[in-house]
């Protein structure tokens, strides 16, 4: 089956979106570093799909995806400094490793940790705040291989995809920043310098 292709602002696309997160479906969606592939991060049978597209374990976690920095809070434990720096970093391109709190989906957490993005994209501006709903979203990739970009190379690849929603995408995905550490580390990419040691604010 080809999957429904169409792009985020498309006037359709917050009711199918909707509808992929009430009926367990699977989409692609963009963000401000690469596309993602997720969906509902409470439903067993959307994970259990990605994880066989992507020929990935059962214990490597997804990134949960929320349309707003305000609410990291309902998912992870923040203090006033973690909360000041949330605040500073997102939206933006960077995955947040954060104390999880009791209402993260067991999806994106590890151990006692949950990785957060908000992505500074307009389809989680347009589509999913609206709705108010996180994605767990993760790279459009079998494991081990480079992301993909190009919506035909997708569809060629995991052409059982129900939903892909197109627009524009940066080159390289999300620097990751563990805040669970003090001083705040880079586990991928580069640390901002809003959250070295020293800096104003940290």
């Amino acid at each position: 089956m080809i999957p429904t292709v169409l792009p985020f602002d498309d006037s359709r696309a917050p009711g199918l979106v909707a509808e992929a997160l009430e009926t367990g479906l699977v989409l692609v969606f963009p963000t401000d570093t690469i596309y993602g592939i997720g969906g509902n991060p409470w439903d067993d049978g959307a994970l259990d799909r990605v994880r066989r597209l992507k020929t990935r374990s059962a214990d490597q976690p997804f990134t949960l995806h929320l349309p707003t920095a305000n609410a990291v809070g309902a998912y992870a434990r923040l203090d006033e400094r973690s909360r000041a720096q949330v605040l500073s970093l997102l939206p933006g391109p960077y995955t947040l490793l954060l104390p999880a709190a009791p209402g993260a989906p067991p999806s994106a957490v590890q151990g006692t940790t949950v990785g957060i993005r908000v992505p500074d994209h307009p389809f989680f501006v347009r589509v999913m705040a609206p709705l108010g709903r996180p994605l767990f979203g993760t790279s459009v990739n079998a494991h081990g291989e480079p992301p993909l970009a190009d919506v035909n190379e997708i569809i060629d690849r995991f052409p059982s995809i129900d939903l892909i929603l197109t627009g524009p995408i940066g080159d390289r995905p999300s620097d990751i920043l563990d805040l669970t550490a003090d001083p705040p580390r880079a586990v991928r990419g580069d640390l901002p310098t809003a959250l070295r040691r020293g800096a104003t604010g940290c």
